[in-house]
C-alpha cells in the first residue's frame, strides 16, 4: 500500500503541474509581430531588366494611326465649311420663338452640322481602340507614348466641334 501512496502522490504533482502550466498569467502577452532580426534582412526580389521602349511606331500601326488622323481631318473640313450657314442660322433662330420657321431651321442646321463631325467622332472612337487594343497585346509605355499625340489631335478637334455645337444649342435656347 505504500508504493499506491507514492504513485498517487507522483501523479497528483503532475497534474498539479499541468494544471499550472495552464493556467494564464495576468499581464501583456509577447507580441506576435515580426522582430527586428526577422526584418532586418527581407528576401529582395531579384532585379529585372529595364523595360525596353520603342522609339518608332511599327509602318502598319503608323499607316494606321494615319488614315485615322486624315478621317478626322476631312470631317473638320466639312464641319467648317458648313459653320457659317448654321451659325447664321443659328443666329436668325435665336431672334425667332421657339418652334417658329426660323427656330425649326437653325435646330436643322444645327443636326446637319452634328452629322458633319460624325467622322471625327468615328475616328477618335477607332484612335482609342487601337490605342487600346495595342495596351491589351503588351505595347510598352514608348510605343503608347508615340501614339499619343495622334489620339490628342483629334480630341482637341472632337472637343472644339462640342464647345461650338454647345455654343450654338445655348443660343437657340
Amino acid at each position: 500500500m505504500h508504493r499506491v501512496n507514492r504513485t498517487s502522490l507522483a501523479l497528483a504533482a503532475c497534474l498539479s503541474l499541468l494544471a499550472t502550466a495552464c493556467s494564464l498569467p495576468e499581464g501583456e502577452f509577447p507580441s506576435l509581430a515580426k522582430r527586428p532580426y526577422e526584418t532586418a534582412d527581407p528576401v529582395a526580389e531579384p532585379p529585372t531588366a529595364p523595360e525596353t521602349l520603342s522609339t518608332s511606331l511599327p509602318d502598319s500601326l503608323r499607316i494606321q494611326l494615319d488614315a485615322l488622323v486624315a478621317q478626322h481631318v476631312t470631317a473638320e473640313a466639312a464641319f467648317r465649311a458648313g459653320l457659317p450657314a448654321t451659325r447664321q442660322a443659328a443666329q436668325s433662330g435665336a431672334a425667332s420663338a421657339p418652334g417658329s420657321e426660323g427656330w425649326v431651321v437653325a435646330q436643322m442646321e444645327l443636326s446637319r452640322l452634328e452629322k458633319l463631325r460624325a467622322d471625327s467622332l468615328a475616328a477618335l472612337a477607332g484612335l482609342d481602340r487601337l490605342v487600346s487594343g495595342e495596351r491589351d497585346r503588351g505595347a510598352d509605355a514608348g510605343l503608347v507614348a508615340l501614339m499619343a499625340p495622334y489620339q490628342e489631335k483629334v480630341q482637341q478637334g472632337v472637343d472644339a466641334q462640342t464647345a461650338i455645337l454647345v455654343e450654338l444649342a445655348n443660343l437657340l435656347g
